[in-house]
């Protein structure tokens, strides 16, 4: 009876030690991965963690929540890519082993919402590399009062530039010019 005891313990502490593993990396001020222009930590909440660690992944099912300033990602499912860290063998702490985030693939119910604007789609790409949001399927783009829907929307986040892609039809817009604030005088 002692020893199964003690083998379940070691496996919730071996399952535990994954997770903050997996979670440090997230909650590291130095991330370069961004969703928000604003850059800082990035934090993320979910059903499950899965720690893929040999594939550099971690997989993020139901109710994936991240924030990272004033911007919020929201899917049913997540899957982070790390790049590994060039040159090195060791980790300088708990999780460095996965290095900086390179991709993340939402799907399922993507929100994506800023103080500026709020997006939705069926699925979302985050790519590092290009610092870039790309949500596809279903696309609805919402600043203000105004509504734009297509099937490809890209946002580059530092250079805070939108583009909507009807796909195969075409994009639709809604712009309400009374909606727009005045000039402050």
């Amino acid at each position: 009876m002692k020893e199964v005891v003690k083998v379940k313990q070691m496996a919730r502490s071996k399952i535990l030690g994954t997770l903050l593993a997996a979670c440090a990396v997230f909650i590291a001020p130095a991330a370069s991965a961004q969703i928000s222009s604003e850059g800082g930590p990035i934090y993320i909440n979910s059903d499950r963690t899965e720690s893929l660690e040999r594939e550099r992944k971690v997989l993020l099912i139901g109710n994936v929540d991240i924030q990272q300033g004033e911007a919020r990602l929201r899917a049913d499912k997540v899957t982070l890519v790390f790049a590994g860290k060039q040159g090195s063998t060791s980790s300088d702490s708990v999780g460095g082993s996965f290095g900086q985030i390179q991709s993340m693939t939402a799907e399922g119910q993507v929100f994506y919402v800023t103080p500026e604007l709020k997006a939705k789609g069926d699925r979302g790409i985050y790519e590092a590399a290009i610092d870039t949001i790309t949500m596809t399927g279903n696309v609805a783009l919402m600043r203000g009062r105004d509504v734009a829907e297509g099937e490809v929307l890209k946002l580059e986040i530092k250079n805070r530039r939108t583009t909507l892609d009807g796909g195969e039809g075409r994009a639709r817009m809604m712009i309400d010019p009374d909606a727009q604030s005045a000039p402050n005088d």
